[in-house]
């Protein structure tokens, strides 16, 4: 049995995803790379999705095979590991390009995970 339930997984990463939404917002890339903080909250919230997704990671399969799972969890384990070669610039076009899109299949998953429920 696993340790969390593949639905709380899902809620995790949405949490995380609203965290980094408003950790960000009002930041342009130039005050965010120079914000600490804000990176490191960032920081922090991608881990926590990547390990959700490497806990989950074949249900989420499953469920949205378009989705780049095993790239999402290999970002976890680069600013986990390798942290000494994140690119904070790179972290701020996820923020803005890729955290998006998760939501949305995520929030997807959810719903059909309530309908199911219903």
């Amino acid at each position: 049995m696993p340790s969390r339930e593949f639905e709380l997984r899902v809620r995790d990463m949405l949490t995380e995803i609203a965290v980094v939404e408003e950790t960000v917002a009002g930041l342009g890339v130039e005050l965010f790379v120079q914000n600490r903080q804000a990176v490191r909250a960032v920081l922090y919230s991608l881990a926590v999705i990547g390990e959700a997704v490497a806990s989950a990671i074949d249900e989420l399969d499953a469920a949205d095979p378009a989705t780049p799972w095993h790239q999402i969890r290999g970002m976890r384990n680069a600013v986990i590991h390798e942290y000494f070669r994140v690119d904070v610039e790179t972290v701020w076009q996820t923020t803005q390009l890729d955290l998006p899109m998760l939501k949305t299949a995520l929030q997807q998953i959810l719903d059909a995970l309530e309908a199911q429920g219903a």
